[in-house]
């Protein structure tokens, strides 16, 4: 038993061992074939790498990269041009406008030199006759005290009165103009200053709530199918109302009717005499049980089709 024992334990390890075997193996051969192949894969890559390094680049790769940098080059001489010539078309500008400055400004010059030349000769002129009035003036006074002669006089003053008057208006336009030649290269030599233009920025509407009005309902709308049934209900509700109202009171009227009365048998003496009315009054209408009986209440009709009407309405 014990031998037989022994023998089937280590028949058992032995073929547990050899399953064990059996699996590794194919798993170790697969792993060594994927690192033999990882590592021949990296060495063809560093391979090719260093052939690329080392081979000579292409024509047509040379080509192409130079013909890339010449486009490259008269892109950016193109740029360059455009932009000199956007300067010296500024400078060309800036300088005709400053030659036409100067020669308003000396054509200006030239103009207020002639004029106040001119003015010049006007003044010394009047200044002449002026003086020539007053000496006339004072001959003229002379002659009129001595011989009474006034026409000289006469003379003297008026030309005298009007140099004067031309004289003081010279004097005026002359303060005007120094005054608008005093202000003129003032404003004339401020720096004309460039425009600033703000741009605004894209203002973005606000969003906001706007309440929306809740739909009528249905059975309030004109011209629905609830509506329709809720007036043709009320209709036959008023209609109901009125017969039941009706019938009310015809069993009323038919409860309060008037009692008949008996006759009285006259006596003997009654026909000698007269006999005294006997005031019959009428027998009131006894409130019985019964006289209510076959008669529907209006608070049930009314339960009943207002819940009808709900469920038209629903």
């Amino acid at each position: 038993m014990a031998g037989g024992g022994v023998l089937s334990g280590g028949v058992v390890f032995a073929i547990a061992a050899a399953l064990w075997i059996l699996y590794l193996i194919p798993t170790w051969r697969r792993r060594s074939e994927y690192i033999a192949t990882e590592r021949n894969a990296v060495r063809l890559q560093q391979t090719l790498r260093i052939l690329a390094e080392t081979s000579e680049v292409p024509e047509e790769v040379r080509v192409e990269a130079s013909s890339r940098a010449v486009a490259e080059q008269q892109r950016v001489l193109k740029k360059h041009r455009a932009e000199q010539a956007a300067i010296a078309k500024a400078e060309a500008e800036a300088l005709a406008r400053k030659l036409k400055a100067e020669s308003r400004k000396l054509s200006a010059e030239a103009a207020a030199s002639a004029l106040a030349r001119s003015r010049r000769r006007a003044r010394l002129a009047t200044t002449t006759v002026l003086l020539a009035s007053l000496v006339s003036t004072a001959f003229g006074g002379i002659q009129l005290a001595t011989a009474g002669a006034w026409m000289l006089l006469a003379a003297g003053a008026t030309g005298s009165v009007v140099c004067v008057g031309l004289l003081s208006r010279m004097a005026r336009v002359t303060g005007r103009r120094s005054t608008a030649v005093a202000v003129a290269p003032v404003t004339a030599a401020a720096p004309a200053s460039s425009a600033l233009v703000e741009y605004e920025a894209d203002v973005v509407p606000e969003t906001t709530w706007t309440p929306v009005p809740l739909p009528r309902p249905l059975h309030l709308s004109q011209g629905t199918a609830a509506a329709s049934a809720i007036a043709e209900a009320e209709a036959h509700e008023r209609l109901r109302a009125a017969a039941l109202a009706e019938a009310m009171a015809q069993r009323a009227a038919e409860l309060a009717r008037p009692v008949t009365t008996l006759p009285v048998r006259e006596t003997p003496a009654a026909s000698t005499a007269p006999a005294a009315p006997v005031a019959v009054e009428d027998a009131p209408a006894v409130d019985s049980r019964f006289a209510r009986m076959g008669v529907i209440d209006e608070t049930e009709i009314a339960t009943n089709d207002i819940v009808r009407r709900r469920r038209m309405a629903g």
